[in-house]
């Protein structure tokens, strides 16, 4: 089980991928924008970021730079409809540690979150104060 913050500026789409990471045993917090991802940030301790790269005030690139200042040791996921190789390489820069274009491949996703270290899992702790 992971800390997870997801970053996605549609409700609709957020709504449902949360529901199906917490199926998956995950704590899951949520942001509609960068300005909402880094405040979770501030207050929450997450093992895991999977963000949106089309954010409405700010870009996901910018979002995952950011977010590593703070928490160095995240893994971070980027999700977005648009991958060109620029793209990734732009996302590698940023701090991505990898890609999954929509509509997500779900299964490939939880092999990927199973094979995840998340350290929230092994200390019992409840990093998600303000999970939703």
């Amino acid at each position: 089980m992971c800390a997870i913050l997801l970053v996605e500026d549609h409700y609709d789409t957020q709504q449902a991928f949360a529901a199906i990471l917490r199926s998956w045993g995950h704590k899951v917090g949520t942001g509609d924008s960068t300005a909402s991802g880094l405040r979770f940030l501030g207050e929450n301790t997450v093992d895991v970021v999977l963000s949106d790269i089309g954010l409405p005030d700010r870009n996901g690139y910018d979002f995952i730079a950011e977010a590593r200042k703070r928490t160095p040791g995240l893994t971070a996921i980027a999700v977005s409809a648009y991958f060109t190789a620029a793209d990734q390489d732009r996302g590698n820069d940023a701090g991505f540690d990898m890609f999954f274009s929509k509509p997500v491949d779900l299964m490939a996703l939880r092999r990927v979150l199973d094979r995840i270290t998340c350290p929230s899992a092994h200390n019992g702790d409840s990093p998600l104060n303000g999970a939703r």
